[in-house]
């Protein structure tokens, strides 16, 4: 089987790590993102490069949390594979950056794009009471029901 021989930066906060407490110091970590583990070990036998693309620095701690969850990578914030003279700038080469923050630029500016910028929500924020959320879906579902059956009803009496 031929290997793909890509690149992938794969954000840490978000992405691999929970972040919905924010950020809570360099050596603070949020729990594996359920999957995590098993991707990365697929992309590895894929033949992708893995970089962990984030804004921690590469401490002892971050490579522990890494090794502890079983994720695989090559290098964290940097490409030696890319070209001598794109070194100096910020951007890694990546064939792919895989994000919590992310959007997609698809060749054109649109409205769309506006909207989507303007609504963005990152993954990792805080969500709402999701408890509360599926109680109010349900009883919104069971009025609605109530009330078509009712409407039903009532046609069919005529």
């Amino acid at each position: 089987m031929a290997k793909e021989n890509k690149t992938i930066c794969i954000d840490f906060d978000g992405v691999l790590a929970d972040y919905s407490e924010g950020y809570q110091g360099k050596d603070k970590f949020g729990e594996m993102i359920p999957g995590a583990d098993v991707a990365s070990q697929v992309l590895k036998d894929k033949g992708w490069t893995i970089i962990i693309y984030t804004t921690r620095p590469a401490t002892a701690a971050l490579k522990k949390w890494l090794e502890k969850n079983n994720i695989k990578y090559d290098y964290i914030n940097e490409n030696p594979n890319q070209p001598e003279d794109s070194k100096d700038g910020c951007k890694i080469a990546a064939d792919i950056y895989l994000d919590d923050r992310g959007m997609t630029f698809r060749g054109q500016w649109t409205d769309w794009l506006i909207r989507e910028i303007a609504e963005f929500q990152p993954c990792s924020a805080k969500k709402p009471d999701q408890k509360k959320q599926m109680e109010k879906a349900y009883d919104e579902g069971k009025n609605w029901l109530k009330r078509t059956r009712e409407a039903l009803a009532v046609d069919s009496c005529i």
